[in-house]
């Protein structure tokens, strides 16, 4: 490779890495049924693996439309989501550069979103970190510090079932104020973390006149699982297992306070 394509190949990007709690444990002891729905989730991931496309457009109403497609790679159990840093000659549009953190936060919630509503129903939640910085990510190869530090997010930091935001992706917010946004959510310890919880539910609840009806018992359904899988886990008796429950419990918490309004 020349040295010019070596310095395009590595380039500042934003990433996404995350993982599903509980996989390890299906792998080894669950029962046949849920392996093959996390093997059909994981197929269903490596599938949508993509190249990444950008496109913008000025609507009608004078606001500005922007479809994202990022890189999408998987192996094993994990997950990895790149997008640019939007100061590329690619842009749809320069002037959205200032609002392009927020831009990719609200995108990786999309993924979350969609990821995490199918694996909930299996027992698996998901943990993560998004970090910006050099990366190479193309065909399905990735590596740079970027990776790097969304995984020791993920691995070191994060503990329970959230996906932080790096302060390195905060602090690229020049225009969007993080405590404004209903995208970020910051918890107990000071960390910002994605709100894809919410978001979830339209990935699962058609639209229309009973939505409500719709939406009230796909949580309660939800709920029954997560429920079920603490149960589970504490009919084993040990320190371990109290504290895979406890990381349950966080994510129960956070689940019913984003659906407050199906009830």
């Amino acid at each position: 490779m020349s040295e010019m394509l070596r310095e395009q190949a590595l380039e500042e990007r934003y990433c996404l890495f995350f993982d599903f709690l509980g996989s390890s444990e299906i792998a080894r002891h669950g029962p046949r049924e849920r392996i093959h729905d996390f093997v059909d989730l994981l197929i269903s991931i490596s599938q949508i693996q993509s190249s990444e496309n950008i496109d913008g457009a000025a609507q009608p109403d004078g606001s500005y439309r922007i479809s994202l497609t990022p890189e999408i790679s998987t192996f094993s159990d994990n997950v990895v989501v790149s997008w640019s840093n939007g100061e590329s000659e690619d842009s749809p549009n320069p002037k959205l550069s200032a609002y392009w953190a927020g831009i990719v936060c609200q995108d990786a919630n999309r993924v979350l979103s969609g990821v995490a509503e199918v694996a909930l129903r299996i027992g698996l939640i998901v943990r993560g970190g998004l970090s910006y910085g050099e990366l190479y990510h193309q065909r399905g190869v990735v590596f740079g510090e970027a990776m790097v530090d969304a995984y020791r997010l993920e691995t070191k930091v994060a503990c329970t079932p959230r996906v932080l935001v790096s302060p390195r992706v905060i602090e690229r917010m020049t225009r969007d104020k993080p405590e404004e946004q209903n995208y970020l959510l910051r918890d107990d310890d000071g960390e910002w973390y994605l709100n894809y919880y919410r978001q979830m539910i339209g990935n699962a609840v058609s639209p229309g006149e009973k939505f409500h009806e719709g939406a009230l018992r796909w949580k309660q359904a939800h709920l029954e699982t997560v429920d079920r899988q603490i149960a589970e886990i504490r009919q084993t008796a040990t320190p371990e297992a109290e504290k895979y429950a406890n990381k349950w419990l966080w994510f129960r918490e956070r689940f019913v306070i984003a659906t407050e309004r199906y009830q």
